[in-house]
């Protein structure tokens, strides 16, 4: 049976979104919230330093929480993930995800801790500075109704 490249990346996207979800889950059942801090600022500091390139990719100059919110937009696209910036300004930016192919995979922590430290990294280095924090207060791992991603900046001193 042929796939097409489209069922093809489906099902690639699936497995493996389990193994990372299994590989979460073992890490924090192994090493506990110290180990999934591990996870989140490895995964802050793999995307801090590429965004510079993930900028070019979107076609986005200007350093601030737009264009991090463009990125954040493009890589969501790419998982499939469905959502919605509600807010974006100078200092805050708020985005609502209702929906994920992903989320049924993962422990709520896959998402809280080392996504959220992705999209903090994504931030910071479209910002040029660590004074940048994302937190996701409701994920739809969690049981709740939506990801809510906050990102809250100070302007570069």
């Amino acid at each position: 049976m042929e796939l097409s490249v489209e069922e093809k990346w489906k099902r690639s996207r699936a497995a493996l979104s389990m193994l990372l979800g299994t590989s979460i889950k073992a890490i924090s059942e192994s090493y506990g919230k110290e180990g999934l801090e591990k996870v989140a600022k490895a995964w802050e500091e793999n995307n801090k330093k590429a965004a510079k390139r993930l900028m070019e990719i979107v076609g986005r100059q200007e350093r601030n929480l737009e264009t991090a919110a463009r990125i954040i937009d493009f890589t969501d696209s790419i998982y499939g993930v469905e959502g919605q910036w509600t807010e974006i300004g100078p200092k805050r930016a708020v985005k609502i995800e209702k929906s994920c192919p992903l989320a049924k995979q993962f422990p709520p922590e896959t998402c809280t801790m080392c996504f959220s430290g992705s999209m903090q990294g994504i931030a910071r280095g479209v910002l040029g500075h660590d004074k940048v924090i994302c937190r996701m207060p409701k994920s739809l791992p969690g049981g709740d109704d939506c990801c809510e991603i906050i990102l809250e900046a100070e302007p570069d001193s």
